[in-house]
Parts: structure tokens; sequence; C-alpha cells
């Protein structure tokens, strides 16, 4: 495994513990070994945000890692979480959205969207929200019809 790499997954693993300081000097070492990585690019401008303060650097480099690999998710969240620290919450909930598309059953950009507040359309839009007929179906689609198409989660 080369120095970046190693320098990315423990960037990672500092992240996910929400030890965002130690994260991103480890982002920055992987990025700065190879700038052009799109993974790279994502998280460091993800903590450069957060962290750094720095929301124009971490908007374009989560953009520019986007543009590399528009098909990966987790940059799409990346880049939601930048326009949170922004205080921008419809950028988010569009960059959440738009990530879906890529990939239904991402449960972390799921959550992220429900944590805005964010709620699809009723399944018949005709009765209320609150109507056992609506919530029915919604919790029956919501369950099976993502399910359906996505692949098995390599555990």
């Amino acid at each position: 495994m080369s120095e970046a790499r190693e320098q990315f997954v423990a960037g990672k693993r500092f992240l996910r513990e929400d030890n965002v300081d130690k994260a991103l000097r480890h982002f920055e070492k992987a990025w700065k070994e190879d700038k052009e990585n799109a993974e790279y690019m994502s998280y460091y401008g993800l903590c450069k945000a957060l962290r750094g303060g720095e929301i124009g650097l971490g908007l374009e480099l989560c953009t520019r890692a986007i543009k590399k690999e528009f098909f990966k998710a987790e940059f799409y969240l990346n880049l939601g979480r930048v326009y949170m620290a922004a205080g921008n919450k419809k950028g988010a909930i569009k960059v959440f959205k738009k990530g879906l598309r890529y990939d239904q059953g991402n449960e972390e950009l799921y959550k992220a969207l429900t944590g805005l507040g964010f709620r699809t359309r009723p399944v018949i839009p005709l009765l209320d929200r609150a109507n056992p007929m609506n919530k029915f179906l919604g919790i029956l689609i919501r369950r099976t019809i993502p399910n359906m198409f996505s692949r098995r989660k390599k555990e």
C-alpha cells in the first residue's frame, strides 16, 4: 500500500471517530502526494471546510472530485456536508438527492436528507400525508423497492 493510501485510510478512520483535526492532517498528506486522486480531493475538501473553515476551497475540491468521478455517492455526501457547513441547506438537499440517483441504497445520504427534514411527496397526493393508506404504501415502497434493485453489500 502506498504512503498516500495509508494516510487516506487513517484519515477515514479518524473521520469516522469524529476526530476531524487528525483526519484533516492525514487527508492533506494523501492529497499532497496525489493531487489528481478524486477520493483524496473530496475528503480533503470536506475536512478543510469543516475544520479549516475554508468553505470555498472545500466546495472547489469536492466539486472537482465529482467532475472526475460523478458516479460515487460518497463524493456527493461530502459536498453536501460542505454546503451544510456553509449554511446552504437547499444546496445540500439538492446534492444529496443527486447522489441518490447514483446509489439509491446509500443510507448515509438518506440519513443526511431526513436529518435536514426532507420528506418525499405522499404516495397518493390527493390524500393527507397522515392518512393510513399513504403511511402504509410509503413504508411498503421505502422498504421493498430500493432493496429490489440495489446490490447486496459486501461484508
